[in-house]
């Protein structure tokens, strides 16, 4: 015991010193695994980024399709109504026609 007593100043120093060290290592393990999770996020927005700039470039592609989109789908109505104003024309050509044929029907009684 008188050696404790007699070296009190350096015994301290000693176990002080294996304490910060012991603190420093419990430092160090935390602070590589903070920077394996940083890390990992990182790569996963890194990812999850490159997924959101794909779908915006697919996105704005489709956007850019719209308006040649709308032009074929007017160039289509605009074709569908001259093809119906077609089938009228002909609807009321067929209609006098068959008016004309049936003409002599009245006249004999059917």
């Amino acid at each position: 015991m008188d050696f404790v007593v007699d070296n009190a100043v350096p015994l301290s120093a000693i176990v002080l010193g294996v304490l910060v060290l012991a603190g420093l290592a419990v430092l160090g393990l935390a602070g590589w695994r903070l920077w394996r999770v940083l890390k990992r996020a990182q790569s996963r927005l890194t990812e999850a980024g490159a997924a959101l700039a794909a779908e915006a470039d697919r996105l704005q592609a489709q956007a850019a399709a719209l308006p040649e989109r709308q032009a074929e789908l007017q160039a289509a109505i605009a074709s569908v109504q001259r093809r119906a104003a077609v089938l009228g024309v002909l609807a009321g050509s067929a209609s006098e026609a068959l008016a004309v044929l049936k003409a002599p029907l009245r006249y004999v009684g059917r």
